[in-house]
């Protein structure tokens, strides 16, 4: 059975997740015709996006499968893959399109751009959206400010936030789960994609996350 915050956060993200895919639609028009590596991601996330049907194949890359919640149906147009994070065994420029949702601020600074350096090098054109530090609530915890906050500050207060709540992870999990997630800068967004073109997604006028297209 799902958790409270499994059951109240996914109506949430499934409307940011639309949102994005009629950006996703709107950039990459000839979609259903491209092949498609998804880069640390799910097959619901092109579900709930509303992409699912627009979609010819899509290959998704992960650390792991347990997030990724493979259609049960056994849809053949999406391939999950284990890898280590960073190499991924494919020639350069493979893929028509990689596509990166919510997978940069998971990664530790220090090899955000080894990660970048792999999506520019395995296909033509690429589609990358973090959640953006500017905006006032952390999105992974739900928590206005705690990203502002120092570190140790944050890592304190963790406990408080509507995710741990409602999902009552173990003090451990909260510890590690907040060191994990750090949210990017706009400056930080272009210094690793400098040749790229980076626009705001914007909530209630506000920066809520950066998406960069190449």
């Amino acid at each position: 059975m799902a958790s409270l915050w499994h059951r109240t956060i996914i109506p949430v993200l499934t409307h940011f997740r639309q949102a994005r895919g009629k950006l996703l639609l709107q950039r990459f028009p000839q979609l259903g015709e491209m092949s498609i590596l998804d880069y640390g991601g799910s097959v619901h996330f092109w579900v709930e996006s509303g992409l699912g049907d627009q979609v010819r194949k899509v290959v998704i890359y992960n650390i792991s499968d347990g997030e990724v919640r493979i259609d049960e149906r056994g849809d053949h147009r999406f391939e999950v893959r284990l890898f280590d994070g960073f190499n991924i065994p494919v020639p350069d420029q493979h893929y028509d399109l990689v596509v990166c949702n919510s997978v940069l601020e998971h990664v530790p600074p220090d090899q955000r751009s080894l990660v970048v350096k792999e999506l520019l090098r395995v296909a033509k054109c690429g589609h990358v959206q973090t959640p953006a530090q500017e905006f006032p609530v952390e999105p992974h915890f739900v928590m206005p400010l705690l990203h502002w906050l120092p570190r140790s500050w944050g890592r304190r207060l963790v406990f408080l936030s509507p995710w741990a709540l409602l999902s009552q992870p173990s003090t451990e999990k909260q510890a590690a789960y907040f060191d994990e997630v750090q949210l990017l800068k706009k400056a930080e967004v272009m210094a690793l994609f400098p040749a790229a073109r980076v626009k705001a997604e914007k909530f209630c006028g506000l920066t809520k996350s950066w998406l960069v297209s190449w």
